[in-house]
């Protein structure tokens, strides 16, 4: 594994996209941080830049360089065995093109082995959006890929699938400036 994250890693700080499976389903990533990357992923995607995009973290510490103040509602979702995606309001430290209507951000705590290590090399949040055209359906096996997907991308982490067959898209839920919470997708 230690192989695929190097090359991983070097392809994401050099500006480059990957496609790698995530503790969801199969993803395009790149850094939350380089502009070029995060317009090839809309680019590759076929997909309008006003929808936002995931942006994965390894740890709360690392959600907190970006979310000044954590609410505790959403505590237990963090720690959820489910994976959920939170809109935070008034995030900071992204690139511009991510930010939504109040400065938010959709981000998630990922649980996956690879994309911890990954995220910790780079030292910055990835991005995360399913290995589909916008509007087709998401792969749950790397054969269910459109080739223009993996064409598209600089670098294919190949790993064995198996365990995302079951898988599905986050669930997501956005924190209101009020500090309530809205479930957009469960």
């Amino acid at each position: 594994m230690e192989d695929k994250i190097n090359k991983a890693k070097e392809i994401v700080l050099n500006g480059g996209v990957i496609l790698y499976p995530t503790d969801t389903i199969w993803g395009i990533g790149c850094s939350a941080i380089i502009e070029s990357a995060i317009k090839k992923i809309f680019k590759i995607k076929r997909r309008d830049d006003n929808k936002l995009l995931i942006s994965l973290v390894s740890s709360v510490e690392m959600l907190e360089r970006y979310v000044k103040r954590v609410p505790k509602c959403v505590l237990n979702y963090l720690y959820d065995e489910s994976p959920t995606t939170i809109i935070y309001p008034k995030v900071s430290g992204f690139n511009q093109i991510l930010y939504g209507k109040n400065e938010s951000i959709a981000l998630r705590l990922v649980k996956d082995n690879f994309c911890k290590a990954l995220i910790d090399q780079i030292n910055a949040p990835l991005i995360s959006t399913s290995a589909n055209i916008s509007g087709n359906p998401f792969p749950k096996k790397f054969k269910e890929i459109d080739k223009k997907i993996i064409n598209g991308v600089d670098y294919v982490v190949n790993f064995n699938d198996s365990n995302l067959e079951k898988s599905k898209p986050s669930r997501i839920i956005k924190i209101l400036l009020n500090g309530q919470i809205e479930i957009i997708r469960e």
